[in-house]
């Protein structure tokens, strides 16, 4: 739009000052396009509480990022005009890891209490909280997600599951259903496919997971990199499933038929973990142990770093805000960050 706008001013401008016989017919119509920004950290938002240990991000309802502080057990909410508030939540030092947007109608924020093996609720106002507990004593909430179905969907380290969080009408008022992996599956990132499905990394047993709406059947495909360590993964618009491999340094890619269709090793990356689709087309990844932030070019396979202000961050987690920025959470530098990677 902008472009056509330019354009049509050029040519104006040609045509008045042709009829006015005081100018030169411009032969050329194509206007010059803004130049392309380096991508880079362009702002910082300190989290008000010390050494909170900022773990998850995610977009919720309001437009706002939500946050969770797995230190200080509080959630916490980045406005857009850059100011935080937190809130703690009911059961001490629960430890809340994963977060995500919820279902309609309420849309509610969810997150997961690796400590105390609940699931949290919070609205976009802020509180009251509700909070709901794992069946199995043993449970590990680490991942969540909003599937296709509207229910929410956890990854849980301590039963190697996945379980769904159905929302009924009576107490108490969720219906938990889970989904028990191989071996010591060591389950960790969980995401929407592209097919509908949810899809997950199994760092223990170093597959990828599949798991339908329906709950079957189950599916766990083996990435080729032995001991590669998956973490992050995501929905790339191909519609095949992006992947970090920390050990490995790769970055994966696999078809919702289960077939890997290739791995690409990261030259120079150290840690990657957290990993997204820019609206460029381009993705995206945290490295913990560089503290950089990498692009990948699916296209050409081209990697770049770009290196974040503060010294030994541990970027972490991240998503895209409503603006399709890049924003993440430095675990140790206690902070939320914005990573610009085009002009808006």
């Amino acid at each position: 739009m902008l472009a056509t706008a330019r354009l049509a001013l050029v040519l104006l401008t040609a045509a008045f000052l042709a009829a006015c016989g005081g100018g030169t017919l411009v032969t050329s119509g194509t206007p010059t396009p803004a130049p392309t920004p380096t991508p880079a950290v362009t702002s910082q938002y300190p989290i008000p509480t010390a050494s909170s240990q900022p773990m998850g991000i995610a977009l919720g309802s309001d437009g706002h990022l939500w946050i969770t502080e797995f230190a200080t057990a509080k959630i916490a909410q980045l406005a857009s005009n850059g100011t935080i508030s937190e809130n703690v939540t009911p059961t001490g030092k629960s430890g809340p890891l994963g977060i995500a947007s919820g279902p309609a109608p309420n849309l509610n924020v969810w997150f997961a209490e690796f400590n105390v093996r609940k699931v949290g609720e919070i609205t976009t106002t802020g509180p009251p909280y509700i909070e709901y507990t794992l069946p199995d004593v043993k449970a590990k909430p680490v991942g969540m997600a909003l599937g296709s179905d509207g229910n929410m969907w956890l990854t849980d380290s301590g039963t190697n599951s996945i379980w769904r969080v159905q929302q009924i009408r009576v107490k108490p008022y969720v219906k938990f259903t889970q989904y028990r992996l191989s071996g010591n599956a060591q389950p960790l990132a969980i995401t929407n496919g592209p097919d509908g499905a949810l899809w997950f990394t199994e760092t223990g047993t170093n597959r990828i997971g599949r798991l339908p709406i329906k709950g079957a059947p189950l599916r766990e495909y083996t990435i080729p990199t032995k001991n590669s360590d998956p973490v992050g993964i995501a929905p790339g618009l191909n519609n095949a499933l992006w992947f970090t491999e920390q050990k490995a340094q790769q970055i994966g890619e696999i078809a919702t038929t289960g077939n890997v269709l290739a791995e690409f090793h990261l030259n120079g990356a150290m840690a990657p973990d957290a990993i997204v689709q820019g609206i460029d087309g381009n993705f995206y990844f945290t490295d913990t142990a560089l503290n950089k932030i990498g692009q990948f070019f699916p296209k050409s396979h081209r990697l770049v770093f770009y290196p974040i202000p503060t010294a030994n961050s541990e970027p972490t987690a991240l998503t895209l805000g409503t603006d399709s920025q890049i924003y993440f959470v430095e675990t140790a530098g206690n902070k939320v960050a914005q990573f610009r990677y085009f002009n808006v």
